[in-house]
This record gives C-alpha cells, sequence and structure tokens, in this order.
C-alpha cells in the first residue's frame, strides 16, 4: 500500500498531499512572504531546485520556531 501523503509540519497532526506543504489552517498560520516565497519557488522548481528547496526549508525552520500550541 502506497501512502501519498505526509504529516502537516504545522504539527497538528493532519495527513496532507505530498504535492503540499501544510494543511490549510497551517498554511495560512505561514507568514505570507514565506508562503510568497514557497509557491513561487514550487512554480519554478524544474528551472531552480536550489531555490524551491531553500523556500521549503525556510517554511520548515518557522513552524519549528512558531509551533502550533504556541510553545517552542
Amino acid at each position: 500500500m502506497s501512502d501519498d501523503t505526509h504529516g502537516c509540519p504545522g504539527d497538528c497532526g493532519a495527513r496532507v498531499p505530498r504535492h503540499q506543504l501544510a494543511c490549510k489552517p497551517c498554511w495560512y498560520r505561514l507568514p505570507k512572504p514565506l508562503r510568497d516565497a514557497v509557491n513561487g519557488a514550487y512554480r519554478h522548481r524544474q528551472q531552480n531546485p536550489a531555490a524551491h528547496r531553500s523556500a521549503l526549508a525556510a517554511a520548515m525552520d518557522w513552524y519549528r520556531r512558531n509551533p502550533a500550541g504556541g510553545v517552542s
């Protein structure tokens, strides 16, 4: 059996499709500049995979520093 989902990085317990970074509520918790960077890099990931990885890393770092419950 193949699981095409992963755990939401927002630490909410949701499972999201592999092509999405986070569930909708956690996605909108992410500051807009980071969302814009992830979206832009995703659209151009074939031409610039390093930018895509960098945008994802920045978003994941933000989620680690800003847990859903507000406690680090």
